[in-house]
């Protein structure tokens, strides 16, 4: 079975343009356009989404600049929200306008290759001037190929954003969104020739984020989430029988989360100083699968845990899993579905963290060979561990993309997002309408 790798999503996903009329207001349950992966070979059709697919007719040539090819793009969406603070009462709405530049810089190389991408982000609201943001991201990838089936991966990335009003982790009555920066590494081996394969991955994420104040004026620590989370893995996968489409894997992750500063919360609450220190690891089995080529995909079932430097942070640990699943119901139709469970950090008062379960599914129509139809669902289920509260947040969207030619691409997307919580507070919903125009060579 040909496995095809991919350059991981952490920094993949930066090298995408940011400019969607999408609202992303949880993992967004919508296949994004196809990533500028450095896998040495793309996956054939029947293994991607409708989005994914080439429209030789449609699709951008790029400028020739010697061995590369630039593609630089500008989005332009106006996009109505009804809740914009996420909150369940004071509900305030508002229009805002999102320009999203960006230029992508592949290698043209017959062996090995390299991607740079620079992108931004600019919000302006008709009447809140506290939610405008300016975000933007820097993603270098590259590859070196050793042998046939067997390369290197490597990339870097730094990114400025600003945390969603509706994160779990957002302080109530901030004055404006949240700012913080991350930057990341990454170094990664595969080897898939033959029946059995190999893949390590090492990856180092940097988090800092900028003090806030309240609409009072009173100071919002954030300083105190400041981190470094380092990640290791291995995979070894073998292929049950020759050219047949079941590969078995394993997989061993492990992780260290190393803070800068003790938990101010945690302080304010017991009086105790302590940092959200924590080493975790996650084993795996699992298999890649292709049902008479229509239905492709990967799933896995294990453990995984986290265990915290001070006992004053609960230690999650549980059954883990998860797997994507694509159906190519028809040459105009997919759907794709995707399910996983991890322990995530968060900035809950009294909660070490929270163990995340997601599920989400979409669908693509194919309209026209220039209009394709798109839409999903999605779900997410947060167990905080040491207090007794838990999240399901729900969201629903549908949405179309139009080519116009080579050149111009038109979107338009409504979502529904609503937080029911056990802590009925934080409850919301929210809605969120745009409309955008892209231009690209």
């Amino acid at each position: 079975m040909k496995v095809f790798p991919q350059v991981p999503l952490v920094v993949g996903a930066l090298v995408l343009g940011v400019g969607s009329a999408q609202a992303q207001l949880m993992a967004a349950p919508i296949p994004a356009a196809s990533s500028y992966s450095l896998a040495p070979s793309p996956p054939p059709a029947e293994f991607t989404t409708i989005m994914e697919r080439a429209r030789p007719d449609y699709d951008r040539l790029g400028i020739r600049v010697g061995g590369f090819l630039l593609y630089p793009t500008a989005d332009l969406s106006e996009t109505y929200d009804s809740n914009i603070f996420a909150v369940r009462s004071g509900v305030a709405d508002d229009f805002y306008t999102t320009l999203a530049p960006s230029l992508t810089v592949l290698s043209d190389w017959s062996r090995h290759a390299m991607a740079l991408n620079a992108n931004g982000q600019f919000k302006w609201y008709a009447s809140h001037d506290s939610e405008n943001v300016n975000n933007g991201s820097v993603t270098g990838q590259g590859r070196v190929d050793i042998e046939t089936g067997s390369y290197f991966a490597l990339s870097g990335a730094y990114a400025l954003q600003h945390e969603d009003r509706s994160s779990p982790d957002s302080f109530a009555n901030i004055k404006e969104p949240t700012q913080y920066t991350t930057t990341t590494g990454y170094l990664g081996y595969v080897r898939e020739e033959g029946r059995i394969g190999v893949r390590a991955d090492a990856s180092v994420i940097s988090y800092s984020f900028n003090n806030n104040q309240t609409f009072g004026g009173a100071l919002v620590n954030e300083e105190d989430r400041n981190r470094i989370e380092y990640v290791g893995s291995l995979r070894a996968s073998y292929e049950i029988l020759p050219q047949q489409p079941y590969q078995a894997f394993v997989r061993v992750l492990g992780n260290t989360r190393q803070y800068n500063s003790i938990d101010v919360n945690t302080l304010a609450a017991t009086g105790v100083a302590a940092k959200r220190n924590s080493t975790g690891y996650e084993v795996d089995a699992g298999t890649a699968v292709e049902v008479t080529r229509l239905i492709t995909g990967e799933v896995y079932a294990g453990y995984l845990a986290q265990e915290y430097q001070n006992p004053i942070f609960s230690s999650p640990h549980g059954i883990g899993f998860g797997g994507d699943l694509l159906w190519a119901i028809t040459d105009l139709d997919t759907l794709k579905g995707a399910f996983s469970r991890s322990i995530v950090e968060t900035d809950v008062t009294g909660a070490s963290s929270a163990t995340e379960t997601s599920l989400s599914l979409s669908a693509e129509h194919e309209l026209l060979r220039n209009v394709v139809l798109v839409g999903g669902v999605g779900y997410l289920h947060d167990d905080y561990k040491g207090i007794t509260r838990s999240d399901d947040t729900y969201e629903a969207h549908v949405g179309a993309r139009y080519f116009l030619n080579r050149v111009w691409r038109a979107s338009a997307d409504v979502t529904y997002a609503q937080r029911s919580s056990s802590t009925s507070a934080v409850n919301f919903n929210r809605v969120i309408a745009a409309v955008g125009i892209e231009a690209g060579f």
